[in-house]
């Protein structure tokens, strides 16, 4: 993977529609307050993120209430998130080995119909053919960009570093990680 093209390529769909990615995100941080909302918000957003990058078409704002594959959804930030949060409490690497394997399973979800446990499985196969140390480095600089985002920025940054990561990880998923076949059209 050549990160330098990959910056540039995400940046420059970023740049095509900052203002509305960043309304869509905010709409969507506002909507996870309620949290039984979480899991549709999230597919809400990768899914849109996917048909922007796939189409250049706007987030559909409505997609934030869509409740399609809502038990997948909810079960990987559950359950994959609860691993993934023990893995850190023992001693840090294992949560970022987790972190790192199971990074795009939301993609293998929303647009291969897999379920968790299939799509955990899927993006840990795509991340090891394709290179663990790579991903790491993406992982390193999406966790730059939310450090950026976050406090460094009072948390107005979030709304901009948010779409842009997701950009970032659609890009290498379109790129480098999608499986061939069965493709749920956005």
């Amino acid at each position: 993977m050549d990160f330098a093209v990959l910056l540039k390529t995400s940046w420059d769909h970023f740049m095509k529609d900052i203002v509305n990615l960043a309304l869509f995100t905010l709409l969507g941080t506002v909507l996870c307050l309620t949290i039984v909302l979480i899991p549709a918000v999230t597919r809400g957003w990768f899914v849109e993120i996917l048909a922007f990058v796939r189409n250049e078409r706007s987030p559909s704002f409505d997609a934030l209430w869509c409740f399609d594959d809502y038990i997948k959804i909810a079960l990987l930030i559950v359950i994959g998130g609860g691993l993934i949060s023990l893995g850190y409490m023992l001693f840090v690497v294992p949560g970022v080995i987790l972190s790192v394997i199971w990074m795009y399973a939301m993609y293998y979800i929303v647009d291969q119909d897999m379920g968790f446990v299939e799509a955990l499985g899927a993006s840990k196969d795509a991340v090891m053919n394709s290179g663990f140390l790579t991903h790491l480095v993406v992982f390193l600089v999406l966790g730059l960009l939310g450090g950026l985002g976050g406090p460094a920025t009072g948390g107005i940054g979030h709304f901009f570093t948010t779409p842009f990561s997701l950009i970032l990880l659609t890009v290498i998923y379109e790129d480098h990680l999608k499986e061939p076949g069965v493709r749920i059209e956005v």
